[in-house]
């Protein structure tokens, strides 16, 4: 009989030695330079932190920042990981579309598909609250998983990896501008194996509706790349955005 969990509920416990395959210190890099570009001051948040890699990037490199995450389970691992590098970063429990910080501040940063959880009218929704917790002046700095790879890559596809102790199935399923993806994974406990299932729903948003709700919403775009700040093409697969509060 599976056991069926929410998104990131069971992944969270494994998701940072699954993510630093895919480049996760480059980015860490590309993200601090970007913050330390076009930040005025210290003091951000850093929004879908997940397990907080990027969270501790910045705090290492002095800014004064806190996380926030929708999943407990990742804020559990964010707050573990953290302590083990004997850094002291506040969590907090918060979605997107409801952040509220308690003071201004200078930056705020979504990394990893964070926006890519959220349909058109949630993420209007989300700009307009992280804009009011931002100075004049104020750096926001997202990415996207882009249109392209959300239908040409991730859609209708199937993932597998097979570790020493953990083997997972990941199975795609398109629909219109949203991915239903339905992961498996078959973890070893002594002789046998525990079967956990999540599912996770991504939606696709063009370049073109970004800018169009980042000027809505009162920003104004400063940059608009591929991964790492490489040219943006038809076929990137990541789009980051580089905006100030107007």
């Amino acid at each position: 009989m599976k056991n069926k969990t929410n998104a990131y509920e069971f992944l969270a416990e494994y998701y940072e030695s699954l993510a630093e395959k895919d480049g996760y210190a480059e980015w860490a890099e590309y993200v601090v330079s970007t913050v330390k570009e076009f930040s005025t001051g210290s003091r951000g948040v850093d929004l879908a932190c997940g397990s907080g890699y990027f969270t501790r990037a910045l705090k290492r490199s002095g800014f004064n920042v806190f996380g926030v995450d929708l999943s407990r389970e990742m804020l559990v691992q964010a707050e573990e990981k953290s302590l083990k590098e004997g850094l002291v970063i506040e969590c907090r429990l918060l979605n997107l579309v409801n952040f509220k910080s308690f003071e201004k501040l200078d930056f705020a940063t979504v990394i990893n598909d964070g926006f890519n959880y959220l349909d058109g009218d949630s993420l209007k929704k989300s700009f307009s609250a992280i804009g009011k917790s931002l100075k004049k002046g104020g750096a926001f700095i997202f990415d996207i998983s882009s249109e392209y790879k959300i239908k040409n890559v991730l859609g209708n596809n199937v993932f597998a990896e097979d570790y020493d102790d953990m083997t997972y199935l990941w199975f795609n399923e398109l629909d219109g501008d949203k991915v239903k993806m339905s992961l498996t994974f078959f973890i070893r406990e002594g002789d046998k194996y525990i079967r956990r299932d999540e599912t996770h729903l991504q939606y696709a948003h063009s370049v073109d509706f970004i800018e169009k709700t980042l000027e809505e919403t009162g920003f104004t775009l400063k940059r608009l790349s591929g991964a790492f700040g490489e040219k943006l093409t038809d076929k990137s697969e990541r789009c980051v955005f580089v905006a100030v509060k107007n």
